[in-house]
């Protein structure tokens, strides 16, 4: 499991992920203020998966039963997968 972890870790920096929370019933990632990600790939995440809720500006929450760990490592895999990829921040494309 701390393979997984640190799997996650790697996966998320990208995208601005700085917490999940992953309990068996529910799942929630929080992103860094002006994280790098789509805000049209989060509505259509929203909007085509009826667990995921916007839970904050900078939350999402993840409604799902997932009793073993790896599960729901996997379940933050998929969400993570369905943002596309991170967004280039107008500076750094500048540069």
């Amino acid at each position: 499991m701390l393979f997984e972890v640190h799997r996650l870790r790697v996966l998320s920096e990208p995208f601005g992920i700085v917490k999940v929370d992953a309990a068996p019933g529910v799942v929630q990632i929080v992103f860094k203020p002006h994280a790098p990600v789509d805000p049209a790939a989060v509505l259509r995440l929203v909007q085509t998966q009826p667990e995921v809720r916007l839970a904050s500006n900078d939350k999402l929450r993840i409604e799902r039963e997932c009793a073993e760990p790896l599960q729901r490592a996997q379940l933050v895999r998929d969400i993570i997968g369905r943002l596309g990829q991170p967004t280039t921040p107008a500076l750094e494309a500048a540069t």
